[in-house]
Formats: structure tokens, C-alpha cells, sequence
């Protein structure tokens, strides 16, 4: 009896062995957002085909970035995304992707004047409105900017720059025209750019590495039959250009 126990353990799927995997996102269209009851978006259908590819029952949960991060630092068959691989967060996690490189830059309102080239003149303005949470803000104190005003979110950023609280914002490329969209806001006047990063899933450091590198060579496989094209011209499109 013990070894047709043994026999069938082995014939379960991995991840009926290892247990669900918990995938962490926030709100940031059009990489994931909620449309009705349910989590849409490019980098959400992207792990949906990882997780087909691999094996892999996920469990998707959306909430803050900031927390999201916290608790994927340290929760077994955790992951969250996307996230912005940098120096910073290198070792607190186990790293999938890129799933697309990004361009954060400074941005005006559509009706704004500015010329801005280059951080000199962007810190002799009166206000720039970045969300504490995001990697943009980090660089710009870094570089000794001090005219940040920091929110807690990318609706509360844009909807300063709609009032004409804000000088500049600093956003992505993949997600400006819909944030402007929502605060009611034409199309922004690009400025200058700050960094460009590569997009990533961040798993914790407690899920099996094995796992990870199954996601990765998934991810993979997406890149060279063209899937993962497909889909960055079906939620992105023209966006991905500054």
C-alpha cells in the first residue's frame, strides 16, 4: 500500500507537490489593473502563460507595491510584479524576465510651456510630484533634487498635475497616456528622460529556485516563439516609444 502511496505522489504535478503560488500586484494600466471583477492587463496575461507553461496553480492578488514588496521579501511561493530590478532590491529576491524594458521620464501638462532638458534646470522649478514608493523618486533624490513632493499614489500625482499643483510628474512610457487619460488630462509634454530599467517578476527568496528558473526558461520560450510580442502589441502598442 506505502509504495502505490509512493507511486502516485510521484505522478502529481509539481506544483500539486509545492503548493499554490501567490502572484502580488498593484493598480498600473496597462500592465495590470482591475476591469470589473477581474485582473486584466499585459504583464497579468503574461503570467498566466508562465504559470500554463510551468505547471504552476497561481493565486493572484492585488494591494499596494510598497506592501506587496514587503511581503514577497519574505513569503514562501511568493512573487510579485512588475517590478524595477535595481542595486537596491537585487538580493531580496529571485529574479524572472525582463518582461520589457521601461522609460521613466519627467513629463508636463499638456498645456505647460516648459522645456526642460536636463535636471539643472528641472530643479529650478517650483514642484515635481512623484510617488515616495517608486524607483523615480529614489533617482531624483539621489541626484539631490530638492523640489520633490512625494504622494502616495499615481492618481494623487497626476491629479496635482491636473490642478496645477505640480511642475513636472515623473512617469513610465507604458503607462503615461492611460494615466492621463483617467485624471482627465490630454496627452502629457514629455521632457527628458530619467532611467530606463528592465521590467521583472521579483519572487521571494524562500520559493524553490528550481521554480524559478522553470518560469524563466518559460519566459523564454514566450520570447523566441513570439507570444510575448503578441502580447506587448495587444496592451501596449505604440506605448512602448517615448
Amino acid at each position: 500500500m506505502k509504495l502505490i502511496a509512493a507511486c502516485l505522489l510521484a505522478c502529481l504535478p509539481v506544483s500539486a507537490l509545492a503548493g499554490e503560488l501567490r502572484l502580488l500586484t498593484d493598480n498600473h494600466r496597462p500592465l495590470h489593473f482591475q476591469q470589473g471583477n477581474e485582473l486584466v492587463g499585459f504583464a497579468v496575461d503574461v503570467v498566466r502563460s508562465l504559470s500554463q507553461q510551468s505547471g504552476d496553480v497561481i493565486v493572484l492578488q492585488q494591494m499596494p507595491l510598497r506592501r506587496g514588496l514587503r511581503v514577497a521579501s519574505s513569503a514562501p511561493d511568493t512573487a510579485v510584479f512588475t517590478i524595477l530590478r535595481s542595486p537596491e532590491r537585487e538580493a531580496s529576491y529571485q529574479w524572472v524576465g525582463p518582461l520589457m524594458e521601461v522609460q521613466t521620464a519627467l513629463y508636463a501638462a499638456p498645456d505647460s510651456q516648459l522645456e526642460v532638458r536636463d535636471l539643472q534646470q528641472a530643479a529650478a522649478l517650483k514642484q515635481i510630484v512623484v510617488p515616495r514608493k517608486w524607483q523615480a523618486y529614489r533617482y531624483l533624490q539621489e541626484h539631490g533634487m530638492n523640489n520633490l513632493y512625494g504622494v502616495e499614489t499615481p492618481e494623487q500625482m497626476m491629479r496635482l498635475l491636473r490642478l496645477g499643483r505640480a511642475d513636472l510628474v515623473a512617469v513610465d512610457n507604458l503607462s503615461v497616456a492611460a494615466q492621463a487619460r483617467e485624471a482627465g488630462l490630454g496627452p502629457l509634454r514629455y521632457q527628458m528622460p530619467l532611467t530606463r530599467q528592465g521590467a521583472y517578476i521579483a519572487f521571494s527568496l524562500q520559493t524553490d529556485s528550481q521554480r524559478v528558473q522553470r518560469w524563466q526558461r518559460a519566459l523564454e520560450k514566450m520570447r523566441q516563439d513570439g507570444r510575448l510580442k503578441q502580447l506587448e502589441q495587444h496592451w501596449l502598442g505604440d506605448e512602448q516609444k517615448p
